[in-house]
């Protein structure tokens, strides 16, 4: 599936520009602390509203290098974490003790936080283990969803030319492998079909590298399996915040 642009709204304010394609919107900032800021107000708004409408409510993030600032940021804010379920969206195999696991950076981030539940990807004796434990706990819908973008395209642990492109799954989680260029192929994540059926997404990006691939691939679109971002673009509520070093 191929999405093509249909409409700018170009919005300049003194520290960063937005504009809106399709239902995405795209903020892009000049100063760190004013994007950590604006991505963390997204953040608390979005699940002060969940915990507001009971249900389910609950925060699935990625880990990468970007997010952490904000995670430890999004910890000292004056939510009920009790009421809030933490799922984590994607890992490596590995054990937490290694350097590439997603999880010990993410708990370094939410130290002390007690959530109501936290449902992640621990490293059993074998990865469909860790699988099936994972499909036992996940929610029926996600509220709010956070992730970073790879200069290949990929959110979580879908990559570019990945079989899950090719068909649609009822699986909430699935078993990925990442391209040979990346020091960890085998990994979790959390389905593409799933991801998009949160209530929120909000994507962070940090480098102008990264924001160089986004902006030339909104502009020129060249499809999910070759830019996996592509297939959230008219996600009704999504929302991109980036920070040009």
């Amino acid at each position: 599936m191929t999405s093509t642009p249909k409409e700018d709204i170009l919005i300049i304010h003194n520290n960063f520009i937005c504009y809106n394609i399709h239902y995405m919107k795209l903020h892009t900032f000049y100063s760190q602390q004013d994007w950590i800021q604006a991505s963390l107000e997204a953040m608390v708004s979005s699940l002060s509203e969940q915990i507001k409408l009971s249900g389910e409510p609950n925060l699935a993030v990625s880990g990468g290098s970007t997010p952490f600032d904000i995670y430890r940021e999004l910890a000292d804010q004056d939510l009920d974490f009790s009421k809030i379920d933490l799922i984590q969206v994607d890992e490596r195999y590995v054990p937490e003790t290694s350097v590439e696991s997603n999880w010990s950076s993410i708990d370094n981030s939410f130290e002390g936080v007690e959530f109501r539940q936290i449902v992640r990807f621990e490293y059993l004796s074998s990865i469909q283990d860790t699988l099936d434990q994972v499909q036992q706990h996940l929610p029926q819908r996600l509220g709010l969803t956070i992730l970073g973008m790879g200069l290949d395209g990929h959110f979580a642990s879908l990559f570019p030319d990945g079989e899950y492109w090719d068909k649609s799954a009822s699986d909430k989680a699935i078993i990925t492998q990442a391209p040979d260029y990346y020091p960890t192929r085998d990994r979790l994540s959390l389905s593409p079909e799933y991801i998009y059926n949160s209530e929120k997404i909000i994507i962070l990006i940090k480098g102008n590298d990264k924001y160089d691939k986004l902006q030339e691939y909104i502009k020129n679109p060249i499809g999910i399996k070759n830019w996996p971002l592509e297939y959230l673009y008219n996600h009704s509520n999504l929302s991109i915040y980036t920070y040009l070093e």
